[in-house]
Formats: structure tokens, C-alpha cells, sequence
């Protein structure tokens, strides 16, 4: 039987339902420059911090733009939809309010802060969530463990008594190389691509048996 005595969880993909908007951001502004993405590329940037899209990007398809410039319009693009789609994952909200005051929560982040205070203003994650990692406290970016075992640190946590939800590659790999309990909620990657992990949810409401 786990001890749980926290819970972490991703934002992207886990928390908000914001993987659909970035790859339709994102198709757009490739678009732009005439390309299109193959469908198995999306999975390399699922989890992805900004810099590393769009350094990994630029290079993978020969974009020949300011890296300045090609930013800024990615941005925009995904300002645009956040502002007109953005929305919390099904049954978080729930499953938030059943494990509020029996756990220390945190939230970790491969976002910058400002795209973290973007979603901020339209969500109010600031109201679930007081302890936030951001990528830019980090040296390094998930998939390296230091983001996860900075919040351990900061909630004194044991990663044997925290439970980590994620949702990509990436953030699975860092929450995995920070020893703790790893689930993984469906939607952004395919269940085969999955490493595997104490349990794959589909909602959030499938671990009440456990927390």
C-alpha cells in the first residue's frame, strides 16, 4: 500500500487541456514557412520546454527566421488560442477538491513563467495551486529530474511519499528519474509510446482507491 503524503502534478496536458491548442498554434505557424509537420513528429515535442521546441524545430525543418521573430509569432499564435479555448482537464476540478486537505500539492512546469502567467489570468491556477516550479527556476528542463526533486525539496517531500501525474515523454522520464510514484493520464501520446509507470488513468477520479 502507497504512503502518500504529496502529489505533483504537470500543467500541460494534465491539469489544462492545452496540447490540442499548441499543436493547432503550432500548425499555424508552420504554415507560415510552408511546412507541414509529419504526424509522428508531434510526439517528439509533446513536453517539450519552449526553448527546446523551438530550437529542436527550427533546425529538424530548415527555418531560415530570425529565432527572435520566429518565437514572438509562435506566441502569438498560442495566445490566440488559449484566449478562446482554454479550459481545465475533465474531472480535476473534482478529483482537486477531494485530495485538497489531505495533501501537500504542487505543480511543476516545462512552461516559461510567462506562458505559466498567461494561463494564470485566464484559469486562476494560482487559486488550486501555491507551491509552482516553473521552467524558469530550473537549470534543467524535464526530461532531467531537477524540476520534480526541487519541489520535493521545497514541500519536504520523500519521492517514495509523492505521487507524480503527468501526461508526455518527457515529463515521465523526470518524474521517473526523481524516484517517485509515476502516473500517467491519458490523451497526449499513445499508450504504446508510454513508459511504463505505476498506473495509466484515463481520469483523475480512477486513484481515489489510492489517495
Amino acid at each position: 500500500m502507497l504512503e502518500i503524503k504529496g502529489i505533483l502534478f504537470d500543467l500541460d496536458g494534465t491539469v489544462i487541456d492545452s496540447e490540442r491548442l499548441y499543436q493547432k498554434a503550432e500548425i499555424k505557424l508552420f504554415k507560415e514557412y510552408g511546412i507541414d509537420i509529419p504526424d509522428e513528429d508531434w510526439k517528439i515535442f509533446r513536453g517539450c520546454s519552449e526553448q527546446n521546441f523551438y530550437k529542436i524545430s527550427m533546425k529538424r525543418y530548415n527555418i531560415k527566421e530570425q529565432r527572435e521573430i520566429f518565437i514572438e509569432k509562435g506566441r502569438q499564435y498560442i495566445k490566440k488560442e488559449f484566449k478562446s479555448s482554454l479550459s481545465y482537464k475533465n474531472s480535476f476540478k473534482d478529483f482537486y477538491n477531494y485530495i485538497k486537505y489531505k495533501y501537500k500539492l504542487g505543480l511543476v512546469t516545462a512552461s516559461p513563467k510567462h506562458s505559466f502567467d498567461y494561463v494564470d489570468s485566464i484559469l486562476g491556477i494560482t487559486n488550486y495551486f501555491k507551491n509552482v516550479i516553473t521552467n524558469d527556476d530550473c537549470k534543467n528542463s524535464k526530461p532531467h529530474p531537477e524540476p520534480y526533486l526541487k519541489m520535493m525539496y521545497l514541500l519536504n517531500l520523500d519521492p517514495r511519499e509523492t505521487l507524480i501525474i503527468e501526461d508526455s515523454i518527457n515529463g515521465i522520464s523526470s518524474a521517473k528519474a526523481a524516484g517517485a510514484n509515476v502516473v500517467s493520464i491519458t490523451g497526449s501520446i499513445d499508450i504504446k509510446d508510454m513508459p511504463i509507470v505505476f498506473r495509466v488513468i484515463e481520469d483523475f477520479n480512477e486513484l481515489r482507491d489510492i489517495v
